[in-house]
């Protein structure tokens, strides 16, 4: 079994100086390359802050569209791949997205993966119409037809969402028959309403993994309600996948099972106040709660951390760590003193 790759989240949330930010987020990406890490991801956030069902805001939104900053990185560099984690499916017709995904695919030689969801906060969600309860299955057909418009043929559908009439969409992705599309699962309450058996709900975003994915990138987390999702959850949760795959006519080991976290490695007093200090900015809690919530710890304690939450899945085929401190020294710290000790 190959050696799991590791990718990093650069530092896109940008405030007064975006021009000089977002350079500096590019030259991250560069350095990240260098440094051997295998992939870059960045979040699709289009208005300004990010609001959950009930109005209130959940974090600030102000970052560069992912594809126009993915398109950025790719001019840097050669090896990378790069992800969005995740582009929102149904704010975009499913041929503006089939031309946006190709066309990062071919600039970026097939480096390309297409993290893919379908949106939660919820003045997005209504501005462009998109029913909430309905949101998933909308998704899965825009997946759909993103993955027949990138055969280059003529499509033509009459979809619940969207209807083409001979369509047809080129260049082709450079990576065939496309760039591999990842899901992901669980939201943050999922986290404490876990009873040991997944809801309906639930279910239904677990099998169209398993219909539709090639990799499962699962929330491990919850930080408004600062806890970890069980492993047993994770673990169920998989299984669900694995199931539909099989009923589908699919190879679950196919499958990629990435685990995707928020971490700071923190060996001293230097390290921590760092740590805290960007928690400042944006962490409801005091530093015990962020521990409780995100990988935050000597590389031993994190890489045993990971071990205990994954346990009862079969494999992971890679992380994708969010660096809390966004330095390029705790990036380098990441690749060379946790990821021998990574499960």
């Amino acid at each position: 079994m190959p050696e799991p790759f590791l990718g990093v989240r650069p530092p896109t949330w940008l405030t007064d100086d975006t021009v000089a930010e977002t350079q500096a987020a590019v030259e991250w990406a560069v350095q990240a390359e260098h440094l051997g890490y295998d992939m870059l991801f960045v979040l699709d956030r289009l208005l300004a802050a990010a609001r959950g069902s009930t109005g209130l805001p959940v974090y600030g939104g102000t970052m560069v569209d992912p594809f126009l900053m993915l398109s950025a990185v790719a001019a840097r560099t050669s090896r990378l791949r790069l992800a969005t984690l995740v582009a929102v499916v149904p704010f975009r017709h499913p041929a503006v997205l089939a031309k946006l995904t190709a066309s990062l695919d071919v600039l970026s030689g097939g480096r390309y993966v297409f993290g893919a969801g379908s949106g939660w906060s919820d003045p997005e969600l209504r501005m462009f119409g998109v029913d909430r309860r309905r949101r998933g299955a909308q998704m899965e057909e825009g997946i759909e037809l993103v993955r027949q418009l990138w055969t280059g043929e003529s499509v033509t559908a009459d979809g619940q969402w969207w209807q083409l009439d001979d369509v047809c969409v080129l260049p082709r992705p450079v990576q065939r028959p496309g760039p591999p599309v990842w899901l992901g699962s669980f939201a943050p309450d999922d986290a404490v309403t876990w009873s040991g058996r997944m809801s309906d709900a639930q279910h239904r975003a677990l099998q169209r993994v398993g219909r539709v994915a090639d990799g499962w990138v699962p929330l491990t987390y919850s930080a408004g309600h600062k806890r970890q999702l069980d492993p047993a959850q994770l673990a169920q949760g998989w299984n669900i996948v694995a199931a539909a795959a099989t009923d589908a006519g699919r190879k679950p080991d196919e499958i990629d099972i990435v685990y995707a976290h928020w971490i700071a490695i923190v060996r001293d007093d230097a390290e921590r106040r760092a740590c805290e200090a960007v928690l400042a900015r944006y962490f409801p809690g005091d530093y015990d709660d962020a521990r409780a919530t995100y990988l935050i710890g000597t590389p031993e304690e994190i890489a045993e951390r990971i071990r205990v939450q994954t346990a009862s899945l079969e494999r992971i085929d890679g992380y994708l760590f969010t660096p809390i401190n966004d330095t390029t020294e705790h990036l380098e710290s990441i690749i060379t003193d946790l990821r021998p000790l990574l499960p």
